[in-house]
Protein backbone atom coordinates (compact mmCIF):
# COMPACT_ATOMS: atom_id res chain seq x y z
CA UNK A 1 0.00 0.00 0.00
CA UNK A 2 1.37 3.40 -0.99
CA UNK A 3 2.43 5.76 1.75
CA UNK A 4 -0.06 8.66 2.11
CA UNK A 5 1.08 12.10 0.98
CA UNK A 6 -0.33 15.62 1.25
CA UNK A 7 -1.59 15.33 -2.34
CA UNK A 8 -3.29 11.95 -1.82
CA UNK A 9 -4.90 13.16 1.42
CA UNK A 10 -6.17 16.32 -0.28
CA UNK A 11 -7.74 14.28 -3.12
CA UNK A 12 -9.44 11.90 -0.70
CA UNK A 13 -10.85 14.80 1.34
CA UNK A 14 -11.78 17.01 -1.61
CA UNK A 15 -9.73 19.93 -0.31
CA UNK A 16 -6.57 21.67 -1.48
CA UNK A 17 -3.08 20.46 -0.65
CA UNK A 18 -2.52 23.80 1.13
CA UNK A 19 -5.49 23.17 3.43
CA UNK A 20 -4.02 19.84 4.58
CA UNK A 21 -0.64 21.52 5.07
CA UNK A 22 -2.24 24.31 7.12
CA UNK A 23 -4.01 21.83 9.39
CA UNK A 24 -0.62 20.29 10.19
CA UNK A 25 1.51 23.43 10.38
CA UNK A 26 -0.83 26.39 10.93
CA UNK A 27 -4.19 25.05 12.21
CA UNK A 28 -5.42 28.51 13.24
CA UNK A 29 -5.78 29.35 9.52
CA UNK A 30 -8.39 26.61 8.93
CA UNK A 31 -12.09 26.68 9.89
CA UNK A 32 -12.76 24.45 12.95
CA UNK A 33 -15.11 22.05 11.13
CA UNK A 34 -12.68 21.53 8.26
CA UNK A 35 -9.73 21.29 10.63
CA UNK A 36 -11.34 18.47 12.64
CA UNK A 37 -12.39 16.55 9.50
CA UNK A 38 -8.88 16.74 8.06
CA UNK A 39 -7.23 15.79 11.38
CA UNK A 40 -9.45 12.71 11.76
CA UNK A 41 -8.61 11.59 8.23
CA UNK A 42 -4.87 12.15 8.79
CA UNK A 43 -4.97 10.00 11.96
CA UNK A 44 -6.83 7.17 10.17
CA UNK A 45 -4.43 7.25 7.23
CA UNK A 46 -1.28 6.93 9.32
CA UNK A 47 0.31 9.87 7.51
CA UNK A 48 3.64 11.10 8.93
CA UNK A 49 5.09 14.42 7.75
CA UNK A 50 8.51 14.22 6.09
CA UNK A 51 11.19 15.54 8.45
CA UNK A 52 13.41 16.42 5.49
CA UNK A 53 10.66 18.38 3.75
CA UNK A 54 9.77 20.19 6.98
CA UNK A 55 13.42 21.14 7.51
CA UNK A 56 13.61 22.61 4.02
CA UNK A 57 10.35 24.52 4.50
CA UNK A 58 11.00 25.87 8.00
CA UNK A 59 14.81 26.02 7.90
CA UNK A 60 14.75 23.97 11.14
CA UNK A 61 15.75 20.38 11.76
CA UNK A 62 14.32 20.03 15.30
CA UNK A 63 17.59 18.30 16.21
CA UNK A 64 19.67 19.31 19.24
CA UNK A 65 23.37 18.61 19.77
CA UNK A 66 24.63 17.21 23.10
CA UNK A 67 28.03 15.98 24.24
CA UNK A 68 28.52 12.46 25.56
CA UNK A 69 31.57 12.10 27.79
CA UNK A 70 33.29 8.83 28.71
CA UNK A 71 32.92 7.21 32.14
CA UNK A 72 36.37 7.52 33.68
CA UNK A 73 36.40 4.92 36.45
CA UNK A 74 33.15 2.99 36.17
CA UNK A 75 31.52 5.24 38.78
CA UNK A 76 31.70 8.86 37.65
CA UNK A 77 29.47 9.41 34.66
CA UNK A 78 26.37 7.65 35.93
CA UNK A 79 24.72 11.02 36.59
CA UNK A 80 25.31 12.15 33.02
CA UNK A 81 23.96 8.85 31.71
CA UNK A 82 20.74 9.54 33.59
CA UNK A 83 20.75 13.11 32.33
CA UNK A 84 21.18 12.12 28.66
CA UNK A 85 18.34 9.60 28.97
CA UNK A 86 16.04 12.16 30.63
CA UNK A 87 16.98 14.86 28.09
CA UNK A 88 16.27 12.51 25.18
CA UNK A 89 12.84 11.68 26.60
CA UNK A 90 12.03 15.36 27.21
CA UNK A 91 13.14 16.36 23.70
CA UNK A 92 11.15 13.62 22.00
CA UNK A 93 8.01 14.51 23.97
CA UNK A 94 8.27 17.98 22.40
CA UNK A 95 8.95 16.73 18.87
CA UNK A 96 12.73 17.23 18.95
CA UNK A 97 15.56 14.71 18.76
CA UNK A 98 19.15 14.64 20.07
CA UNK A 99 22.36 14.01 18.21
CA UNK A 100 25.28 13.00 20.45
CA UNK A 101 28.86 14.09 19.90
CA UNK A 102 31.90 12.65 21.64
CA UNK A 103 34.64 15.02 22.74
CA UNK A 104 37.55 14.91 25.15
CA UNK A 105 37.36 18.62 25.99
CA UNK A 106 35.61 21.95 25.43
CA UNK A 107 37.41 22.90 22.22
CA UNK A 108 36.72 19.55 20.59
CA UNK A 109 33.06 19.82 21.61
CA UNK A 110 32.86 23.36 20.23
CA UNK A 111 34.31 22.24 16.92
CA UNK A 112 31.81 19.38 16.63
CA UNK A 113 28.76 21.51 17.54
CA UNK A 114 29.84 24.41 15.34
CA UNK A 115 30.30 22.11 12.36
CA UNK A 116 26.84 20.61 12.81
CA UNK A 117 25.20 24.01 13.24
CA UNK A 118 26.91 25.72 10.32
CA UNK A 119 25.99 22.88 7.96
CA UNK A 120 22.35 23.04 9.08
CA UNK A 121 22.27 19.65 10.79
CA UNK A 122 21.24 20.92 14.24
CA UNK A 123 19.15 23.86 15.46
CA UNK A 124 20.66 24.27 18.91
CA UNK A 125 22.78 22.72 21.65
CA UNK A 126 22.45 21.61 25.27
CA UNK A 127 25.71 22.15 27.15
CA UNK A 128 26.81 20.46 30.38
CA UNK A 129 29.88 20.36 32.62
CA UNK A 130 30.17 24.16 32.90
CA UNK A 131 33.40 25.54 34.41
CA UNK A 132 34.62 28.96 35.66
CA UNK A 133 36.69 29.56 32.50
CA UNK A 134 34.19 27.98 30.11
CA UNK A 135 34.69 29.35 26.58
CA UNK A 136 31.68 27.58 25.05
CA UNK A 137 28.86 30.02 25.90
CA UNK A 138 30.61 33.06 24.43
CA UNK A 139 31.60 31.14 21.29
CA UNK A 140 28.10 29.78 20.68
CA UNK A 141 26.66 33.26 21.16
CA UNK A 142 29.20 34.58 18.65
CA UNK A 143 28.04 32.21 15.91
CA UNK A 144 24.36 32.71 16.80
CA UNK A 145 23.60 29.18 17.97
CA UNK A 146 20.73 28.92 20.49
CA UNK A 147 21.69 26.89 23.55
CA UNK A 148 21.00 26.14 27.21
CA UNK A 149 23.36 24.83 29.89
CA UNK A 150 23.20 22.25 32.66
CA UNK A 151 25.37 24.16 35.11
CA UNK A 152 25.55 27.82 36.06
CA UNK A 153 27.82 30.23 34.16
CA UNK A 154 30.42 30.41 36.94
CA UNK A 155 32.44 33.16 35.32
CA UNK A 156 29.51 35.41 34.29
CA UNK A 157 26.48 35.10 36.54
CA UNK A 158 24.61 37.69 34.46
CA UNK A 159 25.09 35.65 31.27
CA UNK A 160 22.12 35.96 28.90
CA UNK A 161 21.68 32.26 28.10
CA UNK A 162 19.23 30.06 30.07
CA UNK A 163 20.61 27.52 32.54
CA UNK A 164 19.63 25.03 35.24
CA UNK A 165 21.96 23.94 38.03
CA UNK A 166 22.03 21.86 41.22
CA UNK A 167 22.63 23.26 44.69
CA UNK A 168 25.70 21.30 45.75
CA UNK A 169 25.47 22.38 49.40
CA UNK A 170 22.13 21.19 50.76
CA UNK A 171 22.57 17.45 50.33
CA UNK A 172 26.08 17.41 51.83
CA UNK A 173 24.87 19.36 54.86
CA UNK A 174 22.09 16.79 55.34
CA UNK A 175 24.59 13.96 54.95
CA UNK A 176 26.93 15.44 57.56
CA UNK A 177 24.05 15.89 59.99
CA UNK A 178 23.04 12.28 59.38
CA UNK A 179 26.53 11.12 60.40
CA UNK A 180 26.24 13.24 63.55
CA UNK A 181 22.85 11.68 64.33
CA UNK A 182 24.50 8.28 64.09
CA UNK A 183 26.94 9.29 66.83
CA UNK A 184 30.00 10.54 64.96
CA UNK A 185 31.73 13.75 66.06
CA UNK A 186 35.06 13.66 64.20
CA UNK A 187 33.67 13.75 60.67
CA UNK A 188 36.09 14.50 57.86
CA UNK A 189 35.50 15.93 54.40
CA UNK A 190 37.22 14.54 51.31
CA UNK A 191 36.74 16.82 48.33
CA UNK A 192 37.96 16.69 44.75
CA UNK A 193 40.47 19.28 43.57
CA UNK A 194 39.37 18.45 39.99
CA UNK A 195 36.01 20.22 40.49
CA UNK A 196 37.14 23.35 42.32
CA UNK A 197 33.99 25.52 42.26
CA UNK A 198 31.62 22.60 42.76
CA UNK A 199 33.87 21.20 45.50
CA UNK A 200 33.78 24.57 47.26
CA UNK A 201 29.98 24.37 47.54
CA UNK A 202 30.06 20.75 48.72
CA UNK A 203 32.68 21.63 51.34
CA UNK A 204 30.40 24.45 52.50
CA UNK A 205 27.66 21.86 53.07
CA UNK A 206 30.02 19.88 55.32
CA UNK A 207 30.98 23.02 57.25
CA UNK A 208 27.32 23.87 57.80
CA UNK A 209 26.62 20.33 58.92
CA UNK A 210 29.50 20.57 61.43
CA UNK A 211 28.28 23.79 63.04
CA UNK A 212 28.48 23.51 66.82
CA UNK A 213 31.03 20.67 66.77
CA UNK A 214 34.05 21.51 68.92
CA UNK A 215 36.77 20.24 66.57
CA UNK A 216 39.66 21.70 64.58
CA UNK A 217 37.96 21.42 61.19
CA UNK A 218 41.08 22.30 59.21
CA UNK A 219 42.74 19.01 60.10
CA UNK A 220 39.57 17.12 59.12
CA UNK A 221 39.45 18.66 55.62
CA UNK A 222 41.17 16.91 52.69
CA UNK A 223 41.33 18.18 49.10
CA UNK A 224 42.67 15.55 46.70
CA UNK A 225 42.50 14.63 43.00
CA UNK A 226 39.41 12.73 41.91
CA UNK A 227 39.47 8.92 42.08
CA UNK A 228 39.07 5.88 44.30
CA UNK A 229 42.78 5.61 45.15
CA UNK A 230 42.94 9.25 46.26
CA UNK A 231 39.88 8.77 48.47
CA UNK A 232 41.58 5.75 50.03
CA UNK A 233 44.78 7.66 50.79
CA UNK A 234 42.91 10.67 52.18
CA UNK A 235 40.82 8.52 54.52
CA UNK A 236 43.93 6.77 55.80
CA UNK A 237 45.34 10.17 56.81
CA UNK A 238 42.04 11.11 58.43
CA UNK A 239 41.85 7.82 60.36
CA UNK A 240 45.30 8.55 61.78
CA UNK A 241 43.82 11.85 62.98
CA UNK A 242 40.98 10.09 64.78
CA UNK A 243 38.26 10.60 62.15
CA UNK A 244 35.48 8.01 62.35
CA UNK A 245 33.31 9.10 59.40
CA UNK A 246 33.53 11.19 56.22
CA UNK A 247 31.39 13.20 53.85
CA UNK A 248 32.87 12.93 50.34
CA UNK A 249 32.56 15.12 47.27
CA UNK A 250 32.03 12.16 44.90
CA UNK A 251 31.11 8.49 45.12
CA UNK A 252 34.57 7.55 43.80
CA UNK A 253 36.20 9.26 46.78
CA UNK A 254 33.58 7.71 49.05
CA UNK A 255 34.38 4.20 47.78
CA UNK A 256 38.06 4.74 48.56
CA UNK A 257 37.22 6.04 52.04
CA UNK A 258 34.88 3.12 52.68
CA UNK A 259 37.68 0.67 51.88
CA UNK A 260 39.77 2.19 54.69
CA UNK A 261 36.95 1.72 57.19
CA UNK A 262 36.72 -1.96 56.27
CA UNK A 263 40.49 -2.20 56.68
CA UNK A 264 40.57 -0.12 59.88
CA UNK A 265 37.07 -0.37 61.42
CA UNK A 266 35.73 1.98 64.05
CA UNK A 267 34.33 0.17 67.07
CA UNK A 268 30.57 0.52 67.29
CA UNK A 269 30.11 1.81 63.74
CA UNK A 270 29.40 -0.13 60.53
CA UNK A 271 31.61 1.09 57.65
CA UNK A 272 28.73 1.74 55.25
CA UNK A 273 26.92 3.80 57.90
CA UNK A 274 29.97 6.04 58.33
CA UNK A 275 30.36 7.37 54.76
CA UNK A 276 28.34 9.81 52.66
CA UNK A 277 29.08 10.17 48.96
CA UNK A 278 27.76 12.38 46.17
CA UNK A 279 25.89 11.39 42.96
CA UNK A 280 24.15 8.25 44.28
CA UNK A 281 25.83 5.94 41.77
CA UNK A 282 24.97 2.23 41.42
CA UNK A 283 28.08 1.56 43.54
CA UNK A 284 26.59 3.52 46.45
CA UNK A 285 23.38 1.50 46.19
CA UNK A 286 25.23 -1.82 45.96
CA UNK A 287 27.53 -1.14 48.93
CA UNK A 288 24.84 0.53 51.00
CA UNK A 289 26.39 3.89 51.82
CA UNK A 290 24.38 7.12 51.80
CA UNK A 291 24.87 9.49 48.89
CA UNK A 292 23.55 12.80 47.58
CA UNK A 293 21.19 12.72 44.59
CA UNK A 294 21.31 15.23 41.75
CA UNK A 295 17.71 15.47 40.45
CA UNK A 296 18.66 15.31 36.75
CA UNK A 297 15.24 13.91 35.86
CA UNK A 298 13.90 17.36 36.83
CA UNK A 299 16.78 19.24 35.22
CA UNK A 300 16.33 17.84 31.72
CA UNK A 301 12.66 18.84 31.14
CA UNK A 302 13.39 22.35 32.45
CA UNK A 303 16.31 22.74 30.05
CA UNK A 304 14.25 21.45 27.13
CA UNK A 305 11.45 23.91 27.94
CA UNK A 306 14.00 26.73 28.09
CA UNK A 307 15.48 25.70 24.76
CA UNK A 308 12.16 25.44 22.95
CA UNK A 309 11.20 28.82 24.37
CA UNK A 310 14.36 30.16 22.71
CA UNK A 311 13.59 28.45 19.38
CA UNK A 312 9.83 28.93 19.04
CA UNK A 313 8.35 32.40 19.29
CA UNK A 314 4.86 31.20 20.23
CA UNK A 315 5.98 29.15 23.24
CA UNK A 316 5.39 30.65 26.68
CA UNK A 317 8.65 32.02 28.16
CA UNK A 318 10.31 29.98 30.92
CA UNK A 319 12.32 30.95 33.97
CA UNK A 320 15.83 31.37 32.61
CA UNK A 321 17.92 30.71 35.74
CA UNK A 322 16.95 27.77 37.93
CA UNK A 323 18.77 26.16 40.89
CA UNK A 324 17.35 22.87 42.18
CA UNK A 325 18.24 21.43 45.61
CA UNK A 326 20.29 18.26 45.96
CA UNK A 327 18.76 15.57 48.17
CA UNK A 328 20.36 13.02 50.48
CA UNK A 329 19.52 9.36 49.94
CA UNK A 330 20.15 7.86 53.36
CA UNK A 331 21.04 4.17 53.61
CA UNK A 332 21.55 1.86 56.56
CA UNK A 333 23.89 -0.61 54.86
CA UNK A 334 23.85 -3.12 51.97
CA UNK A 335 20.34 -4.23 51.10
CA UNK A 336 18.76 -2.24 53.93
CA UNK A 337 16.08 0.50 53.79
CA UNK A 338 16.55 3.76 51.95
CA UNK A 339 15.04 7.14 52.75
CA UNK A 340 15.25 10.55 51.11
CA UNK A 341 15.99 13.58 53.25
CA UNK A 342 15.28 16.97 51.70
Amino acid sequence: MARPTLISLAKELGVSRQTVSNVINAPHLVKPTTRERVREHIERSGYRPSAAARALRTNRTKIVGMRMSPVLDGINGSVMDRYLHAATEALEERGYHPVLVTASGEQEELAALTGLFETGLIDAAMLAYTTPLDSRPAELRRIGMPFVAFGRPWGELDAPHPWVDIDNTTGVEEGTRLLRERGHTRIGFIGSSDFSMIDRDRRLGWLRGMEGVDENLEELDMCVPEGIEHGFRAMRVLRDRGVTAAACGTDSLALGALSVLYESPVEGFAPAESIVGFDDSPVAAALGFSSVVQPVEQVAPLLVSQLISELEDDVQPCERRVVLPSVLRARLGPGLPVRLRS
